[in-house]
This record gives C-alpha cells, sequence and structure tokens, in this order.
C-alpha cells in the first residue's frame, strides 16, 4: 500500500503479522525493506505487527523530492503511524536506519513501546573509520590519517579497489555465499542514488548519535554481529541505553539473513520480557 506524506510523497507501506506493531527502518542509506520481510521478517509476523516501510526516495517509494533532512524522515515514520491508527509500537532499525529509529524514539517518545537495533551504526563516521581501518589491513595498505572532507574521499577509495579485487562484501558478511540470498531478492531494486548522496554528504547525519543513547528511557534491544565490518563489531558498546539488552550473534551485518532463526528468538523473546 501508499501512504501519501503532506509533501506528497507516495510511501511504500506493507503490513503483515499480528501483535504489537513493529515499524521496521532498512538500512543503506537508501536500500529497501524486502529483502528484510521475505527473510527474518516472516518468523516475527506471528508475535508482532510488522510494518515495513520504504523510505522516501528508496525501493518502493517516491522519489519525486530533494528533501531528506533528519527532521523530515522522522515525520514520514509518524506519517505511518498516525495513518495506521497506532498508539504506540516498536521501532526496528538496521544499519542506517538506527540513526531514524533512536531518533524517533527520542523526539516521539511517547509513541515508542520500545527500540530493537539490529547491527546499527549511531556514528556514521565512527563506522567508516572502522571500514577503512579494516579494509586498508584487507589491501595491506598503510591506513593514513584522516580527517574531515578527507573522510569520505579515503573511504571511497578504499571501498573502489576493494571491489574491483572482488573482496568488498567480506566486510558485511560471515560467509560470502549468504550474499546471493539478498542478491536474488535484490534484482529489482531500482537504485534512487540522490538519497544516499544527500544522506552521505550532510552533516547532520554525521552527529554522534550515541549520546542520544543515554537520554532514552525506553527498553532498548541491542543485536550485533561478531564479524560485522560495515558498521564495527564493538560499535554497540558505545552505546548508554538506561534499559539496553546486548545480543551478540555469530554472524556479519546481515544476521537476519545469516543467523535468522537465532536473530528471531532474540526479538521474540526481547518483547514478550517487556510486554
Amino acid at each position: 500500500m501508499l501512504i501519501k506524506t503532506d509533501d506528497e510523497i507516495d510511501l511504500y507501506i506493507e503490513v503483515k503479522g499480528k501483535g504489537i506493531p513493529c515499524i521496521f527502518l532498512h538500512g543503506g542509506p537508501g536500500y529497501w525493506s524486502k529483502s528484510f520481510s521475505e527473510t527474518a521478517g516472516s518468523l516475527l509476523e506471528d508475535h508482532m505487527e510488522m510494518i515495513y516501510m520504504d523510505q522516501r526516495g528508496c525501493g518502493r517509494s517516491s522519489s519525486n523530492t530533494k528533501n531528506y533532512s533528519l527532521k523530515r524522515l522522522l515525520k514520514d515514520i509518524d506519517t505511518v503511524r498516525l495513518k495506521l491508527n497506532i498508539d504506540e509500537c516498536y521501532l526496528m532499525g538496521h544499519s542506517f536506519g538506527g540513526i531514524l529509529a533512536v531518533n524517533y524514539a527520542y523526539y516521539f517518545s511517547q509513541y515508542t513501546k520500545g527500540l530493537i537495533l539490529s547491527n546499527v551504526t549511531l556514528n556514521m563516521e565512527a563506522s567508516f573509520r572502522h571500514q577503512i581501518k579494516k579494509g586498508s589491513k584487507i589491501l595491506d595498505i598503510e591506513q593514513m590519517e584522516v580527517e574531515g572532507n578527507d573522510l569520505m574521499s579515503t573511504f571511497y577509495g578504499i571501498q573502489s579497489e576493494l571491489l574491483k579485487r572482488d573482496i568488498y562484501f567480506s566486510l558485511q558478511y560471515k560467509n560470502i555465499k549468504n550474499k546471493t540470498i539478498i542478491d536474488e531478492i535484490d534484482k529489482e531494486l531500482m537504485p534512487h542514488p540522490y538519497f544516499q548522496q544527500y544522506i552521505l554528504s550532510e552533516e547532520e547525519y554525521f552527529k554522534d548519535f550515541t549520546l542520544l543513547t543515554k537520554e532514552i528511557k525506553k527498553p532498548a534491544l541491542i543485536l550485533s554481529g561478531l564479524y560485522d565490518d560495515a558498521i564495527g563489531p564493538e560499535h554497540h558498546l558505545s552505546f548508554n541505553f538506561r534499559e539496553g539488552i546486548n545480543c551478540v550473534l555469530d554472524s556479519g551485518h546481515h544476521p537476519f539473513i545469516e543467523t535468522p532463526g537465532e536473530f528471531a528468538q532474540a526479538i521474540i523473546q526481547f518483547c514478550e520480557m517487556k510486554n
């Protein structure tokens, strides 16, 4: 289904399952929700009402805008909540989606039941620095100290060389064969590159959002992967939620692909404990 925003953007939404509502916020930035809904998402639908949302300018949502500010993306989430007549819900973020989930919980706490954060970055600068460090080690090159505007240009240089050698996605997967599962689902994905370009060039998205975690009073489940070099396997240790529960899985950046059973069970147990 499509939900229209007050600035005439069509947001693609799928609602499946039964139970407490949970809005899923995908990563990327600039990806979509289909790869999650067709894998571990289906394992959660007997326990939660899963709401899969493609962010504006991403996947099956419309992209006829250049307004991708954090305030606007948070308003989109609340538009979905209102249109679906939800009083309170969980926010589930993956990767970049964690920035949206945590900010929503901070600014819209009255509508937030709790947070489920899977392999999220809450400090994109720290995560890109980790990728540069790990990529330099893989390429066996000297790691340079980078500052300010040099950060992203250095990252893109490392990424380009890793892609050229067909080893970039080893940063995301414990077992690279698991990438074929997502590749099959993503065959229909039509990228809208402006969204990603905007996010990765705007200073507001490079703030250290780990500082917000200590202000959030809602329960939070933090799922991380032992082999997640996309954001850093220890990135979650910088979070300071008042009611945070850590769960480390034997996976890379996509536990819903690599360890779907354990991933889903951790979420189900968390929700049962908090209800």
